[in-house]
């Protein structure tokens, strides 16, 4: 399946589904635990809800595919803190 891979216990500690889609430069990664989802079919489901909607984003316009990948990433991801020196 593009952009979804699935994480069984075999493979690592967490048990689900990933998103990953990278696009001018700007990846967005993002985690779909089974146990928040209720299970396998719902983390897959939310996990191609989520990759549908940033590819059908960034083919709808795709000169500004940048900007969108970066709203997204906001959206999805949260914004990244910049540490604070001490």
């Amino acid at each position: 399946m593009k952009n979804i891979t699935r994480y069984t216990l075999e493979k690592t500690s967490f048990l689900g589904w990933r998103v990953c889609v990278s696009r001018k430069g700007i990846m967005i990664t993002k985690y779909f635990p089974d146990k928040t989802y209720d299970g396998e079919e719902g983390s897959l489901a939310a996990a191609i809800a989520m990759r549908d909607d940033i590819l059908n984003s960034v083919a709808a316009n795709p000169a500004n595919a940048k900007k969108i990948m970066q709203e997204l990433k906001n959206r999805y991801c949260g914004k990244k803190r910049k540490k604070r020196k001490a």
